[in-house]
């Protein structure tokens, strides 16, 4: 008689276990919706409602500890982001390694503008810290493992693999300003795999070769005030077009730091550039090419 009393109180246990699975389940949703709800309005912060926009995010993350893994770690890499621009770089470090070690447990496939963003995140805190190599490794790491660039079926460019670019370009300034072998060393090594990442199927083959500005010193964009007294270097990438001149005909913003506002200095004289680079005089190479305007301030 006890073993079938037994029987049915594990029955019962099993169908309240049954019951609550799926309120668990949607809890687990609601959390991750809510956090993620709470990145997006930080992401669209003003510089006046950023610190407070980053106390709602700080907040969502610890009390919505079961939402998934990878909107936690983009919460954690924006806390990182915020705690970049309030100057605690060593806190934007500790953020930035709480994401990763989050998303360590996924597959590498998953979820890749979230580790690309972290490992932008890590790497500007590495530059704050002068670990200069180690920032120039990681980004490397960074943009293999992330691939070639997914462009989108209107034909835009790939932010993300834009933004990693841009950072390539960043840390390896700062590197060479150190140490120029390493930082010259260390491309060379990878510049194949590098290579291969920016093979373009079929159009124009230097599609992701960097133009040089040819009249650059007569047309020099403003450096914002508060990164530049910061001691922050700044960088922006332009996607141009050009005619068969080399002249300027469009710029477009794919990824810039530390400020909108560079970007948009920058923006203001580029159409006044000439550049130079290979296969210009064909249509397919003369649009959607590179160009880095990076900033070093020591």
């Amino acid at each position: 008689m006890a073993h079938l009393m037994s029987k049915k109180a594990l029955g019962l246990v099993l169908i309240a276990l049954a019951c609550q699975l799926p309120f668990k389940v949607a809890y687990a949703q609601t959390s991750g919706a809510e956090l993620a709800s709470a990145g997006q309005a930080y992401r669209m912060a003003s510089t006046e409602n950023r610190a407070m926009s980053a106390q709602t995010l700080r907040r969502a993350l610890a009390r919505h500890s079961d939402a998934p893994a990878a909107i936690k770690a983009e919460a954690n890499f924006l806390l990182g982001d915020f705690a970049l621009r309030d100057g605690k770089k060593d806190l934007a470090l500790k953020h930035a390694n709480q994401g990763l070690k989050l998303l360590e447990g996924l597959e590498p496939t998953f979820a890749p503008d979230v580790r690309a963003f972290g490992a932008r995140v890590k790497t500007q805190a590495l530059l704050a810290k002068q670990n200069r190599l180690e920032a120039f490794t990681l980004i490397l790491d960074a943009r293999l493992a992330y691939g070639a660039p997914k462009l989108g079926p209107d034909g835009a460019w790939d932010k993300v693999w834009d933004d990693l670019y841009l950072w390539q370009q960043i840390a390896h300034t700062e590197l060479r300003g150190g140490d120029r072998a390493k930082a010259d060393v260390l491309l060379a090594t990878r510049g194949a795999e590098i290579a291969q990442i920016s093979q373009t199927n079929g159009q124009c083959d230097f599609q992701h070769e960097p133009l040089r500005v040819v009249n650059w010193e007569s047309n020099r964009p403003n450096y914002p005030i508060v990164p530049h007294f910061a001691n922050q270097t700044g960088g922006v990438l332009f996607r141009l077009s050009v005619d068969r001149q080399g002249r300027v005909t469009k710029a477009e913003t794919t990824a810039f730091s530390p400020s909108e506002d560079f970007a948009i200095m920058t923006e203001r004289v580029a159409t006044n550039w000439i550049v130079t680079g290979r296969r210009l005089d064909q249509a397919a190479c003369a649009s959607g090419r590179p160009s880095f305007t990076i900033f070093q301030l020591f």
